[in-house]
């Protein structure tokens, strides 16, 4: 220890000795391990960190199968079903997302919330922070209302009050009773920011329909059962159950996914790539700290001479020399982590909501260690062959003023050659996997949507259950729409269930009258409530037929039921894919199709193309209906303007709060930050790979000067 502390001594005064070499070193090293810190924090955040759950490899998440649907939600018949039969969970749990209002003296909140099963906490192994979870009875349709709190919710809007338990918050008009509050280290979904969360009460109607899937299910395996098995055994229950039930479960499967690859999705083969290239970035800065030091070594021969003459040990020799290296990693490490602390924050803003769990990324005691590791491993994999090279030495010349060893000197220029060969060549690949993924990049943002995104601003509105039933919520969205559209620099206005680029999820099968399908291989289409003014305000064409007008107005229909009276038959529009697809060269227009189990409808237009789910991903057939007929509490409005859009939003607030000053008005986004949004995840590539190419090429033009 004695001698270690002497080496540490005597390699600090050499580098302080000579700051210019040191600062060269230092800060090529920063970047390098400063890299691969931030990196590594938002890979151990997003795919090694635990989940925050009891043995939480244990969990799997359960979806349905069908032929053309890779998976979907689940319908309650079929959990019960899964429940009773299946014997390789411990238990199984069900949840929806779910955004109720928040009334209070201050009006009306808008929260994120989950509905879910009473044993989905015990299931997870959460605790709560105060009072109780959820108990069995909380479950049964038509008992007490009960809530539980996060506790950021908790001590943000009742500023921590342990009194709160037992009193009653007014949801969606409806009370209920704060019963637990919840740790701020429980978060479920795990990639969602949680308010509140209520018991699932599932009346009878809904728990018998099988063809209605909506369910969210997690499962926990019992101990000793592994994924494999659970497979075999959910195909076996899926296969009794198309028997059972032919015109609902034919052809329908199971699939079981762990649940940190169903959270984390496709990511983790970016983030590895883009660890991989932090790697490379750290190779440049290793080789090239070990030119300067092969440089450097020039200047010591005579030194190293003397202390070999004078009964210095050669390994007592490299082990300083080493020293000196890991001094220098070290101190480039203390940079570093400055550098990744700043760079991890912008990490995490790029990359927005496309990357899951990034609001884990943290400097806990695993990316401490990392760091510490890489430190030490890069202070000795640069230092290594230097301290090699500079205590092989000829005592005759290299002791004599002005000698030196010329094939000595001739083999160490080829090696200090090698090296800024091979970091050039490294900084090479990184430069044109950057240069690949930035064509990549600029294609995704010049595919055609399909609509115009300029000057289009878009909001999300509720009409509150507390006032409005599903199908008088027309009584609210309409007036304030005719407002709307009156407001000077406003050109159109419609609305929608679902913005384009953010995926509804909302497929069904489609049933076109007069051609007979096998039940379960229905077309698949995806359906979309719009108004009209919808089209004209994105800019979408009508290519044939007509759009939605005002005069389309029902008494209400609902997926599944048809009304008992309406001033209008129903009409649905479609896309031009579905309309190639599933028509070919016949005329779409008045056929009639039926979508689930609702009612025949016919087609009285064909709309172009537009890119509903992702940019990348070409548009699927679609199918919209319009919302005078199948009305929706929640609904985008989308409205086009000739001036600047966010110019327009405090009158737009007016407008609707004018009709009802209760109802909430939120995300409040131009489409073309939509659009930005949508294509976050490839933007993040990008820019990372593309930074780690720049330093890279900067470290191998250092590399070249020195």
């Amino acid at each position: 220890m004695t001698r270690l502390l002497q080496d540490i001594r005597f390699a600090a005064r050499l580098l302080i000795r000579r700051p210019g070499f040191t600062l060269v070193a230092i800060l090529s090293l920063a970047l390098g391990i400063g890299a691969n810190a931030a990196i590594f924090s938002v890979v151990y955040a997003v795919l090694l960190r635990p989940l925050p759950y009891t043995q939480p490899d244990r969990l799997v998440r359960l979806y349905e199968t069908a032929p053309q649907l890779d998976h979907s939600n689940v319908a309650p018949p079929n959990l019960r079903d899964w429940r009773e039969q299946g014997n390789v969970f411990s238990a199984l749990a069900s949840y929806v997302p779910i955004h109720p209002d928040l009334q209070g003296p201050d009006g009306t909140e808008r929260l994120n919330g989950t509905s879910a099963s009473a044993n989905l906490f015990s299931m997870l192994g959460a605790k709560p922070l105060l009072g109780r979870g959820f108990i069995a009875a909380d479950d049964q349709f038509g008992a007490p209302h009960v809530a539980v709190l996060s506790e950021s919710f908790w001590r943000g809007h009742f500023n921590g009050d342990t009194h709160l338990l037992g009193t009653t918050i007014t949801l969606d008009g409806d009370r209920y009773t704060v019963v637990g509050v919840m740790p701020e280290s429980f978060r479920f979904p795990a990639n969602e920011a949680n308010d509140v969360w209520t018991p699932q009460q599932i009346n009878q109607q809904l728990a018998e329909q099988r063809s209605s899937h909506w369910l969210r299910v997690v499962a926990r395996l019992k101990p000793g059962v592994e994924l494999a098995t659970a497979r075999s055994e959910m195909r076996r229950i899926a296969s009794r159950l198309a028997q059972q039930y032919p015109d609902q479960q034919r052809d329908r499967g199971v699939l079981a996914v762990p649940l940190r690859q169903d959270i984390t999705g496709d990511v983790r083969p970016a983030l590895l790539v883009l660890l991989g290239a932090a790697g490379l970035v750290l190779l440049i800065a290793c080789a090239n700290v070990a030119n300067l030091m092969l440089a450097r070594s020039a200047d010591r021969r005579r030194e190293v001479a003397i202390r070999i003459a004078l009964g210095a040990r050669r390994t007592r020799l490299i082990r300083q020399l080493l020293t000196e290296s890991v001094l220098l990693s070290l101190a480039g490490a203390g940079v570093g982590l400055l550098l990744a602390y700043w760079a991890s924050g912008s990490l995490v803003r790029l990359a927005g909501s496309s990357i899951p769990l990034t609001g884990d990324v943290g400097f806990d005691p695993i990316v401490f260690l990392f760091l510490a590791i890489v430190a030490v491993c890069t202070g000795i994999i640069a230092g290594v062959m230097p301290a090699v090279r500079a205590t092989r030495v000829d005592l005759t010349s290299d002791l004599k003023d002005g000698a030196g060893n010329g094939a000595e000197g001739i083999s160490k220029e080829r090696l200090r050659s090698l090296l800024v060969v091979g970091e050039t060549a490294l900084a090479l690949v990184l430069l044109v996997s950057a240069g690949l993924l930035m064509r990549a990049f600029l294609n995704l943002q010049n595919t055609n949507s399909g609509m115009v995104t300029n000057n289009v601003l878009t909001m999300h509105v509720t009409a509150s259950k507390q006032k409005y039933d599903t199908a008088q919520s027309i009584l609210f969205y309409q007036p304030a729409l005719r407002r709307i559209r009156a407001l000077p620099g406003v050109s159109a206005a419609g609305l929608t269930s679902a913005l384009p680029l953010q995926e509804s999820h909302n497929y069904g099968y489609l049933r076109i009258e007069g051609r007979p399908a096998k039940p379960g291989n229905e077309p698949v289409a995806e359906q979309r409530v719009v108004s009209p003014g919808y089209f004209r305000a994105l800019g979408i064409p009508v290519l044939r037929g007509r759009d939605f007008t005002d005069g389309d107005a029902g008494a209400g229909y609902n997926f599944g039921t048809p009304p008992t009276t309406s001033t209008a038959p129903a009409v649905v529009l479609i896309n031009q894919t579905l309309a190639h697809q599933y028509f070919r060269n016949r005329d779409p227009i008045g056929r009639r199709i039926k979508l689930g189990d609702s009612l025949l409808a016919p087609i009285v237009g064909i709309v172009g193309d537009v890119r509903e789910s992702q940019l990348d991903v070409p548009s699927a057939p679609t199918v919209y209906l319009s919302y005078l007929q199948f009305p929706q509490t929640e609904m985008a409005l989308v409205v086009s303007t000739s001036v600047p859009p966010t110019s327009v939003t405090p009158a737009i607030r007016a407008a609707i709060h004018a009709v009802d000053p209760t109802q909430p008005v939120y995300e409040v986004k131009t489409m073309d930050r939509v659009v930005a949004e949508a294509v976050s995840g490839s933007r993040f590539d990008f820019w990372l790979l593309g930074t780690f190419a720049a330093i890279a090429l900067a470290l191998a033009a250092a590399g070249i000067y020195g």
